[in-house]
């Protein structure tokens, strides 16, 4: 039994080593063409979904020989091959097109070896080697002239383009053998030895019955370069009949369609093929296989040139269909959703909120019953515990009106919408904007009800810039000149005055903070005042700066003056109140102002206007390095074959950040809970970003975050987090997150964040 014991043990870590010691898998891909090209493109796109579905860890080599802009070439190529790939031993070879095949077949055995090659994309047939497979592409001649003549039954001729490249004459040796038996059947002429100049001159002047057909035209008789693009963007210009092509990168620039070859396909198919070989079968037992193409259709060409569907093969895909009612306004469904998760957290904080408020009185209470009300220091603090309660439940019974307002306009309208069949495009897109406003509504109050908590738990950050007051100003006044507008009060003048002396006054101050405090102020402004005008702006009063909004609304009393800006006060406390709003807006002002070192105060007359001033210290000067370095808003992000792992158990949030990215050209991986990334980070070295949700089942996002930077240290983790206080950011950078994004999240913001990331590291 001992023995036994020990022969097992030795079977274990035999099997252990021939596991864990398996030698990574080389794989070259040689491509015709350059990169940007979108035939090269798709074919790379779909070598990697390929590639993608082995188990084995694979290194890419990709080289681009450019031969479209670049001939002759091959002398360098040979030397820089022979140098870079020396000392890669290489596992397979994918090659696109016919270039970099007849480079392989006259240089792969000098330079490579006998590495086993996989063809796609290859128009020519050739005497191929044992070790050599792949999959071909055949142009479908006589389908697409068969229906050109059943969709356009009135043709006068056929217009069948192709340059005189070795890739032209080799469609042209092919076509002609194709129709010279059908020759009395179709009317159509070659257009092959033509400038682009003369080319583009003939089709313009194409009788309306004529047909194109394009197939390969990229260097023209004088021997100049034109891209696939600019050859069907100037055809689409210049001729006024339907064109119909042979590949599928023509699409959206001016084809009707046709049965196309399509490059993703080709690129997939080879990666299928490189599989095997990796696998162990030998490349000369596989075969060659032919790559089928499909029928596709642009939708705007089909109405422009009244071609029915019903006339279209019964196995074709159609483009550019337009989107239905619901398809069209996804990002208002998208966003209805997020208002419900929204409610619920509003829900969750107030509930924290009251059960908070409610131990607090307990406490009180508790304690003024152990005292002697006579005494009038004790008789004083019961008044005051008396008052905090019914302000409590003036508070509660506020928020409640608060959230059902906006609630009762999301969940009417959403259920109209859902329920009423007769309603017409405008009234539906009026309902939305409805429940798309309630929702900001609800999101304005949440983060009012988070300021409150930061001034209370003494909190509140400030960001100082250099910033132009009068900038600020403006923005305001164009903002509340257009919000009046909307509340149809008209009547109303707004007017801003500035210091006549501080023209271009710049300050180093929070200009967020700032604006929050004058938006405040001047909504109450508008919400109080019926008729008259509003003034607001600044003058300067060394070594302060202060500000000002005047109206002529309702005006306060002397008590109301007295208690205005106390939490939950409003002119008004009873339920039956005018003007609405949640009473705290004036308490987060003042907590803002003494922030920033300064002092708030009203001065008033009952049913003559208000006028409300604040001051701050006025600090001009600032040294550059203190200045915020702010990223462009408007920028083209994209990230070509990197991968990102979006950790999200919500379906919801998880489609809305791939929509988010869906320009940016990345590739997405999926964890619902935090056990799942960190054994996709572990079996996937090519994840280059996480995107780490905090909430999460089963492991949550800073335990999973711990996990994964233990063996890969320097992978960078996006935290998404729906909690903004400071302990809570906090404690997402300390347990090794590299930055956060705050819920509801902002695209620009996201994609700044990723991009920062992403362009300081290499593509492995």
């Amino acid at each position: 039994m001992r023995y036994k014991k020990y022969i097992l043990l030795f079977i274990f870590v035999i099997n252990s080593f021939f596991l864990f010691s398996e030698e990574k898998r080389n794989v070259l891909i040689l491509n015709s063409y350059h990169k940007g090209l979108q035939w090269t493109d798709d074919i790379i796109t779909g070598i990697n979904a390929g590639l993608s579905e082995n188990s084995f860890d694979i290194e890419i080599y990709a080289e681009f020989m450019d031969s479209k802009r670049f001939f002759n070439q091959n002398d360098y190529y040979t030397s820089l091959f022979k140098t870079k790939y020396a000392k890669i031993k290489l596992d397979v070879i994918i090659v696109s097109d016919d270039y970099a095949l007849k480079f392989m077949l006259d240089y792969r055995d000098s330079l490579f070896g006998k590495v086993p090659v996989v063809f796609c994309g290859i128009n020519n047939p050739h005497n191929y080697p044992k070790t050599y497979t792949g999959v071909l592409e055949t142009i479908a001649y006589v389908e697409n002239f068969k229906l050109i003549k059943n969709l356009h039954p009135n043709y006068s001729k056929i217009y069948f383009i192709v340059d005189e490249t070795e890739t032209g004459n080799i469609i042209y040796d092919r076509a002609y053998k194709a129709y010279l038996p059908l020759k009395d059947e179709y009317q159509y002429e070659f257009v092959r030895s033509y400038s682009f100049e003369e080319l583009f001159k003939k089709v313009e002047n194409l009788d309306k019955n004529a047909i194109i057909f394009l197939t390969s035209f990229t260097k023209d008789r004088l021997n100049v370069y034109c891209s696939h693009n600019e050859i069907i963007n100037n055809l689409h210009k210049y001729a006024n009949v339907p064109i119909y092509g042979t590949w599928d990168f023509y699409l959206n620039k001016g084809i009707t369609g046709g049965k196309l070859i399509i490059g993703y396909n080709q690129g997939y198919e080879a990666a299928l093929i490189a599989n095997k070989i990796l696998n162990g079968e030998k490349a000369e037992g596989i075969g060659i296989g032919l790559s089928l193409s499909n029928y596709i259709f642009d939708y705007s060409k089909l109405k422009q040139f009244g071609i029915k569907k019903s006339a279209l093969p019964k196995d074709r895909k159609v483009i550019n269909r337009p989107l239905t009612f619901i398809t069209k306004n996804r990002q208002q469904t998208i966003f209805f959703g997020i208002i419900l998760i929204l409610l619920v957290l509003i829900i969750l904080i107030l509930w924290t909120y009251i059960i908070f408020r409610k131990r607090t009185m307990r406490r009180e209470r508790r304690y003024l019953k152990r005292l002697e009300l006579n005494n009038e220091k004790l008789q004083s603090a019961k008044e005051k515990v008396e008052e905090a309660d019914r302000l409590k439940s003036a508070f509660l019974a506020n928020m409640s009106h608060e959230l059902r307002t906006p609630m009762n306009g999301i969940i009417g309208f959403s259920k109209l919408i859902l329920e009423s069949k007769d309603l017409d495009e405008e009234t539906k897109v009026k309902y939305l904007n409805i429940i798309h406003k309630s929702g900001y509504i609800l999101l304005d109050l949440v983060n009012d009800i988070i300021d409150l908590s930061k001034i209370e738990a003494k909190q509140l950050k400030l960001n100082n810039t250099e910033f132009k007051l009068n900038e600020l100003i403006d923005e305001l006044l164009s903002f509340f000149i257009s919000e009046r507008d909307n509340l149809e009060k008209q009547g109303i003048k707004i007017l801003a005055e500035k210091e006549y002396n501080y023209q271009d006054l710049t300050i180093y101050s929070d200009s967020n903070r700032i604006r929050q405090v004058l938006y405040n102020l001047l909504t109450n402004a508008l919400k109080f005042t019926i008729k008259g005008s509003i003034k607001f702006g600044y003058y300067v009063e060394l070594p302060n700066i202060v500000f000002f909004v005047k109206d002529t609304g309702i005006g306060l009393t002397e008590l109301e003056k007295v208690v205005i800006f106390d939490r939950f006060r409003q002119v008004d406390d009873k339920s039956t109140r005018r003007y609405g709003g949640s009473g705290i807006g004036l308490s987060i002002c003042k907590g803002i102002v003494e922030n920033l070192n300064g002092k708030i105060w009203v001065e008033s007359k009952k049913g003559k206007g208000s006028t409300f001033y604040f001051t701050l210290p006025l600090n001009q000067t600032k040294s550059e390095t203190d200045k915020k370095k702010v990223l462009p808003d408007h920028k083209e992000f994209t990230w070509p074959d990197r991968t990102i792992l979006i950790v999200e158990d919500s379906k919801v949030s998880y489609e809305l950040l791939t929509k988010f990215l869906k320009d940016a050209k990345v590739h997405f991986l999926h964890a619902p809970d935090g056990e799942q990334a960190v054994e996709l980070c572990k079996s996937n070295d090519r994840i280059d970003l996480v995107l780490m949700d905090i909430q999460l089942p089963i492991m949550d996002g800073l335990e999973a975050t711990e996990h994964i930077k233990k063996f890969r240290a320097e992978l960078p983790i996006i935290a998404q987090t729906a909690n903004t206080m400071d302990d809570d950011e906090s404690n997402i950078i300390s347990t090794g997150c590299d930055d956060y994004i705050s819920k509801p999240v902002n695209r620009i913001e996201l994609l700044q964040k990723i991009d920062k990331y992403l362009n300081t590291s290499e593509i492995s």
